[in-house]
């Protein structure tokens, strides 16, 4: 695509719009929001009217407009299955929100449905664009804590975005088991149900299954061989290198200014064909799998293999 900015549209233009979507689609030079629908027609007019674009009284009408490149799905995780068929059905890039669906069979349909028209397709993880996580993912591939064993994450943000993190860091995962014992570090509390998650190149991701927000921060512990990293705040981008003698080297990142801003900015550029998909379908639907795998693990004393495969 050859355009100069990306003419977008939302389905579902409520709170993770108003405070982590839509300021950057706002403000970003290569995107222009002109629409958005809601089911409820006076909020979606509000939000319309603030956000200076036009409110549409239904997904069919916005998603007949020849001027919107691409749609935002935003509605409830229920829905992303239909809401995404029916925008590669009228030729829409796609951005959906997580999970990307109710289970991997859906994640399916709706790579195969963009797929067909050669739409993009991407996942808002938006974590995977946090500074702190791209930095903490450059320092892992330089090795500065030599080989990668022990992935923690407090409860503090949704399990789906947990489990995407650690695809991000650590490739696909091999295998995962759920059974009760110590939850990670700043957890809501100190024991429950872990989920671990044992990757193919022999490190594992620890997490409680569910999550409990309590207005803490997110922390995430990365052990390795030769040190340790830990993001105090994935937001706020504060960030330690500890070697092995407890020396702490400050990496710390500038948050950005919306949750959303670095997603959209790489999605958007992507769309246009200047950058790459930070998470695609298939990336997306990785953590789906997982999810789909839990109550199977639950009821298994030892270790699931995932299978990534699709139908």
């Amino acid at each position: 695509m050859t355009k100069e900015y990306l003419r977008w549209g939302i389905i579902g233009c409520g709170n993770v719009c108003e405070r982590k979507s839509g300021p950057p689609l706002q403000n970003l030079p290569h995107c222009r929001l002109l629409a958005v629908t809601r089911r409820d027609p006076v909020a979606g007019r509000d939000f319309a009217q603030r956000f200076s674009c036009d409110y549409e009284p239904s997904i069919e009408s916005l998603l007949q407009r020849a001027d919107i490149d691409a749609v935002y799905i935003a509605s409830p995780d229920a829905l992303h299955h239909e809401h995404t068929l029916a925008c590669a059905a009228a030729g829409k890039m796609v951005l959906v929100e997580k999970a990307m669906a109710s289970n991997a069979q859906q994640c399916d349909a709706m790579i195969a449905a963009c797929q067909e028209r050669d739409l993009p397709l991407a996942v808002a993880y938006y974590r995977r664009c946090y500074p702190s996580i791209l930095r903490a993912q450059q320092l892992l591939e330089e090795g500065a804590i030599g080989r990668p064993q022990r992935l923690w994450m407090n409860d503090q943000f949704p399990t789906s975005h947990r489990i995407d993190l650690a695809h991000f860091f650590f490739a696909d995962g091999e295998s995962v088991r759920v059974d009760a014992g110590a939850l990670p570090p700043d957890s809501h509390a100190d024991h429950g149900n872990i989920l671990q998650v044992r990757h193919g190149n022999g490190a594992v991701s620890v997490m409680n299954v569910d999550w409990r927000e309590n207005h803490d921060v997110e922390r995430v512990i990365i052990d390795g061989s030769a040190g340790r990293l830990v993001i105090d705040d994935l937001k706020a981008g504060r960030m330690w290198l500890i070697d092995e003698k407890g020396k702490a080297q400050e990496h710390h990142q500038p948050p950005l200014p919306w949750t959303h801003q670095g997603l959209m900015d790489q999605v958007a550029a992507c769309f246009l064909g200047r950058a790459t998909n930070p998470c695609d379908g298939q990336e997306g639907r990785k953590s789906t799998v997982i999810l789909d795998a839990i109550a199977q693990a639950v009821e298994t004393d030892g270790w699931c293999l995932l299978d990534y495969r699709s139908g």
